[in-house]
């Protein structure tokens, strides 16, 4: 085999340990999802009658768009938003499940009004839950993946701090794809934040401050700027896929989400092998996941 062939298999298995891993994340959370930090037994694996949300759709519609457009258009998306908000289209109910209030909002007004109107003053996760689709598809151009991955969260949230969140996360998954290691995956980089500086509270994050708090520090909540913390406590302080996503589920609250944002950038690190298979087997429509991820892999920038 080719060193040429062995890095394309080796992309391909980041690169689909991304996507799934976002999937795998939200299902794993989803039954505990709104449930306080140790109210409820600690998940150990896929439980029976679980199921991926909204964080999986809303993936799943971008990168629909990203394979049919070959670009970038938050118009799209949000055509595919509605269609599965109110239509269930790339849902795995037969309706747009578990849709946050954001981008309800966003979407609706969509809906109404044919053109884009995010929500301005709400720094909450939504953009940052589904986002690994586009600084993959832009992954051969680190500045253009995190210019992307920030514009990928205007469709429905147009606040600094989630855009900024989406930057930073976009261009560590960008990292992992590309192979390089922890250290240098999450060390601040002040090269790509010099002429565009992140928000502060992402500057702070960026800078390490997950690194040095302790689990009852770290929340899983709606807030991004607590997701992304979260999300990069468990990457940081694990050393597998499958210990890092119970780590995040763990948290409680938004646990589907703080778990599938983890999926985005663990799946990217340790490759889609790393994830247990039983996980696999048990993730509902992974065929749908697994088609749409290969689909964007071949599409790609």
């Amino acid at each position: 085999m080719s060193d040429i062939t062995k890095r394309e298999i080796n992309l391909l298995s980041r690169w689909k340990g991304s996507f799934v891993g976002l999937a795998i994340g939200d299902q794993l959370g989803s039954l505990v999802e709104g449930k306080s930090r140790d109210t409820f037994d600690r998940v150990t694996g896929m439980m029976d009658g679980s199921f991926w949300t909204d964080d999986t759709s809303q993936a799943l519609c971008i990168a629909d768009s990203l394979i049919s457009k070959k670009s970038l258009d938050i118009s799209d998306h949000l055509e595919r938003f509605s269609r599965w908000l109110y239509e269930g289209y790339l849902s795995c109910k037969e309706w747009g499940y578990g849709c946050g209030p954001t981008a309800r909002l966003a979407i609706t007004d969509y809906k109404k009004y044919g053109t884009p109107k995010p929500v301005k003053d709400q720094p909450t996760n939504g953009a940052l839950m589904r986002l690994c689709p586009v600084p993959l598809f832009f992954s051969e151009d680190l500045e253009e993946a995190i210019l992307m991955s920030g514009e990928s969260s205007k469709s429905t949230h147009d606040n600094p701090i989630c855009i900024d969140s989406c930057r930073l996360y976009g261009s560590m998954i960008v990292k992992a794809v590309r192979g390089n290691d922890k250290e240098s995956i999450l060390n601040y980089d002040l090269s790509l934040w010099n002429n565009n500086p992140l928000e502060k509270t992402i500057n702070d994050i960026a800078l390490g401050s997950f690194k040095e708090k302790n689990r009852s520090e770290i929340k899983g909540t709606l807030n991004i700027s607590e997701s992304i913390e979260a999300a990069l406590w468990a990457f940081d302080k694990s050393s597998s896929f499958a210990e890092g996503a119970l780590m995040a589920v763990n948290l409680g609250d938004d646990a589907d989400t703080t778990a599938a944002i983890f999926g985005q950038l663990g799946g990217a690190f340790y490759g889609y092998e790393s994830i247990p298979n039983d996980w696999k087997l048990d993730l509902i429509d992974r065929g749908l996941v697994e088609y749409l991820a290969q689909s964007l892999f071949d599409a790609r920038k």
